[in-house]
């Protein structure tokens, strides 16, 4: 059987699965770890070096994405508890799941120290799945505070697997000093690149549109090898990056947002067919008592009692404490950084991989059913909060063309309103884009030098003349 049709087997499947774990209430990771799963019964990769190589790879797209996606505005007011959660939460969190692996599962001191380093980081990716498959919005920016937790607290779980694995291999290293140079170069690169890659991509005026992709793939991959190359952390580089392009002004920066969710979710495909392929059936068997107990101190104890600590001081309820404790699932971060384990050669690697990829199965199908109905019963929905969609959103529905159009110097339709324009039937000013600000036009509007319209219509040639008329 060829390559390419396995691929398209693959892929068609698990999109397949995406939309039967959605009916049930799960979020879309959960098939591909299914998929993954099987595929690992039946194949074997014995080349752990490069299932880590593909999973960083995945990774840094998803938190690129991630950044790409992250809105300032909303993140802004819950700015102080959203970087919070993400460092010293993750820290606690990594020190009370090493705590409780040494002293009641009676692991090794590094052993419980790694798992409780790799497992310190929350998946976002499929919280948000089942909210907008629900068409879900929490109250209080709750969603904001989750979607920056997920995006920083990656980078700082990798530092510690890192860091930790260099003292379990008996590596000489300043501790306090390689985290602070990881932050910082890693911040820097990230910053850096973000600032030119930017200005190169609203300077090149590239003749084929599609090549804007491209070359924003090309920025995510230049961020990532230049950070690790200075010695910086790469995950941390490509989310600041990301959330700097994301947040300034961009060319084509709606298109690109979609087309890096598509990228996203492929990358997210391959992450778990590869972890898949080293999933350890006989090891299974073996931590399933461990993996359960893990679990359960994690979801009920660790978590909650972190985020209790940490955001009761910002004056936010028990509720809401409890709904973003809920809403910290353990997934794709988690089982890549195990493979480092692996990889590593340390002699409890598997050990430690099969319960992490059991504790971040339970954590995506238990956390999962749940959210919806616990966000409900807690009174934690936003029904009133209005869930802006691109223009291309309503576009799609519908047999209709959009058009933006500036009106230059001289256009016979500046001083005019728009009534006074007698637009054919069928033919509409949809918005009006006047100095940062949009305008919804009513008949007496005035067209100005400068606006940008946004022209709409069913009949694509009407539209057409029309933009060339005015």
């Amino acid at each position: 059987m060829s390559g390419a049709l396995i691929v398209g087997i693959i892929i068609i499947i698990s999109v397949l699965s995406c939309k039967l774990t959605s009916k049930v209430g799960l979020p879309v990771l959960v098939g591909f770890i299914a998929l993954g799963v099987l595929m690992g019964t039946r194949f074997s990769f014995e080349q752990v070096e490069h299932a880590e190589a593909l999973c960083n790879l995945s990774l840094m797209f998803i938190l690129f994405t991630g950044g790409f996606q992250t809105d300032f505005k909303k993140a802004k007011p819950v700015l102080g508890v959203s970087v919070l959660l993400p460092t010293l939460g993750t820290v606690l969190t990594a020190g009370a799941g090493a705590a409780f692996a040494y002293f009641i599962l009676k692991f090794e001191l590094y052993q419980a120290m790694l798992l409780g380093a790799v497992i310190s980081c929350t998946d976002a990716a499929s919280v948000f799945s089942i909210l907008s498959s629900k068409n879900i919005t929490f109250k209080n920016n709750l969603g904001s505070i989750l979607e920056m937790e997920s995006g920083f607290n990656d980078p700082i779980a990798y530092m510690l697997t890192v860091v930790f694995i260099g003292l379990a291999q008996g590596a000489s290293q300043n501790v306090p000093v390689l985290l602070l140079m990881q932050v910082l170069i890693g911040a820097a690169v990230g910053f850096v690149v973000a600032m030119l890659g930017r200005r190169m991509m609203n300077k090149l005026n590239l003749d084929i549109d599609g090549l804007y992709a491209v070359l924003l793939c090309g920025v995510a991959l230049l961020t990532y090898g230049f950070a690790g190359l200075f010695g910086g952390n790469g995950f941390l580089a490509v989310y600041i990056c990301g959330m700097l392009l994301g947040n300034g002004k961009l060319v084509y920066k709606k298109l690109l947002s979609r087309l890096f969710n598509s990228v996203s979710m492929i990358m997210e495909i391959m992450l778990f067919i590869v972890l898949g392929l080293l999933f350890i059936p006989g090891t299974f068997r073996v931590v399933a008592g461990i993996g359960v107990l893990f679990a359960l101190f994690l979801f009920f104890i660790a978590r909650p009692l972190v985020m209790f600590l940490l955001m009761k001081p910002f004056g936010y309820r028990i509720k809401e404490i409890a709904m973003v404790s809920w809403s910290g699932f353990r997934g794709a971060s988690s089982i890549v950084f195990a493979t480092y384990l692996l990889s590593a050669g340390l002699p409890y690697a598997e050990i430690v991989f099969s319960v992490v990829f059991f504790v971040c199965l339970l954590s995506v199908i238990c956390q999962g059913a749940f959210l919806a109905p616990l966000a409900k019963r807690w009174d934690l929905v936003d029904n009133e909060e209005k869930i802006l969609k691109p223009i291309a959103d309503y576009v799609k529905e519908t047999d209709g063309e959009m058009l933006d159009y500036n009106v230059p110097f001289g256009s016979i339709v500046c001083g005019k309103s728009v009534q006074e324009l007698r637009l054919p039937k069928g033919l509409y000013i949809v918005m009006i884009k006047r100095e940062g600000r949009y305008i919804v036009p009513s008949d007496s509007t005035v067209i100005m030098q400068d606006d940008s319209l946004t022209l709409a219509s069913d009949d694509r040639e009407k539209l057409l003349q029309l933009s060339n008329f005015i």
